[in-house]
């Protein structure tokens, strides 16, 4: 199928995989979003099916070929994809894989979720390590600003970079490829938080030419909560310890990476639910999904853009951004915002109180519409225009 050819009939249709509520209009699948009917059935097809014949509660079978199909997905080879329960494991698996001595250094930008951060500021405190806190303009005209923060703070000591391809606060879109050159030329590693371009941005782990990357599955994949994958180089994992102890019970695993998911018993209809949700992607397309959500992105700043009082903290460059935008309103505070949309038209987004900004941020995905975007345009006019009392905070 065409670009040309896919029309909002097209997308209903799409929309009509998952079982939202008619009722309430969703834009916060940056935190979590709404899993499919395909992954629901699956789910509970496999708990019946272990339920009732429980002497095979692992399906090593089915979790073969979907550790395949991810690998796929992401441009991977089999044995360097992990299954995960979030972005945050992910990130610890690889911080603490690590070995580390006093004195190394880790970059990080202060943007950064605190699942990439969490993990160094534990290994500062235990081995002191040294993290460098860098910092770039809120709103980069170029790829470069950002690049030069990096290249600024690397020192003969910085052993990982570690960065988000798409920065949860602002929905900033980090140039990986270039980044991960850039620690490559100095010997460094390079980690990614992937949380917020898993499964919303066409990913090729070959072409990025990264060591370590964690997704989310509950987000954009849209394949169910307590899921996620981490990617680790082949080249690496002689380097990079499990965070549990494994024991492969006298028998070889014929994918060696399978010893960073050793956590106890694993949720095996979650897991084979991400193949699900990836195949429902694929018969979607990856472009064609890209394409979507920055048409929907764009609608929305089209709309956002005739109100005086408003602030984009997303840059517009597409060089930069993906598909989360974040906003704010002169005299009224986010929190006030955010309330407001639930209390009066069952709209969901959420607030952002980090990496230096006070936000509304909005997602759009694949299963949003023009008309749910415009309704959305219209309540957020009507509060800049009426600003209501302001809510107390809850941080």
């Amino acid at each position: 199928m065409t670009t040309a050819s896919i029309d909002e009939t097209y997308w209903k249709n799409v929309r009509d995989h998952f079982v939202l509520d008619t009722a309430i209009r969703f834009f916060n699948n940056g935190t979590a979003g709404p899993a499919s009917k395909q992954v629901l059935d699956l789910h509970e097809k496999i708990d019946r099916q272990i339920a009732v014949s429980p002497f095979d509660p692992f399906l090593m079978d089915r979790i073969i070929e979907t550790r395949t199909l991810l690998a796929e997905f992401v441009h991977a080879d089999t044995d360097e994809v992990s299954f995960t329960h979030s972005t945050s494991e992910g990130m610890n698996i690889f911080a603490h894989g690590l070995d580390w001595k006093r004195g190394d250094e880790v970059i990080l930008a202060k943007q950064e979720h605190f699942g990439g951060i969490q993990p160094y500021q534990t290994l500062e405190k235990r081995y002191g390590i040294k993290i460098v806190w860098i910092d770039f303009p809120l709103h980069p005209e170029h790829p470069d600003q950002i690049l030069a923060a990096y290249r600024n703070a690397i020192t003969p000591k910085t052993r990982v970079i570690v960065a988000s391809h798409v920065f949860y606060t602002t929905g900033l879109k980090a140039p990986i490829k270039e980044l991960a050159a850039l620690a490559h030329e100095n010997n460094i590693l390079i980690s990614v938080d992937g949380a917020q371009s898993f499964g919303v941005l066409p990913i090729d782990l070959r072409e990025l030419g990264v060591d370590h990357y964690a997704g989310s599955g509950q987000k954009w994949l849209l394949a169910g909560t307590g899921t996620g994958f981490t990617y680790i180089a082949k080249h690496l994992q002689e380097k990079v310890w499990p965070l549990y102890g494994f024991d492969e019970y006298g028998k070889p695993s014929p994918y060696p990476i399978s010893r960073y998911e050793k956590a106890g018993q694993p949720n095996i209809p979650a897991w084979l639910g991400i193949g699900a949700a990836i195949q429902l992607q694929n018969d979607i397309g990856k472009e064609t999904i890209e394409n979507r959500v920055r048409d929907l992105s764009k609608h929305l700043r089209r709309g956002l853009e005739t109100i005086p009082t408003l602030r984009f903290h997303t840059p517009e460059n597409q060089l930069l951004n993906a598909s989360l935008t974040a906003i704010s309103l002169d005299h009224v505070t986010p929190e006030t915002v955010v309330t407001t949309l639930v209390q009066r038209e069952k709209i969901y987004t959420r607030t952002i109180y980090d990496g230096g900004i006070e936000a509304l941020r909005i997602s759009t995905h694949f299963y949003n519409t023009h008309e749910e975007i415009d309704h959305l345009v219209s309540a957020i006019t009507d509060i800049a225009n009426n600003p209501p009392a302001e809510v107390a905070r809850r941080h």
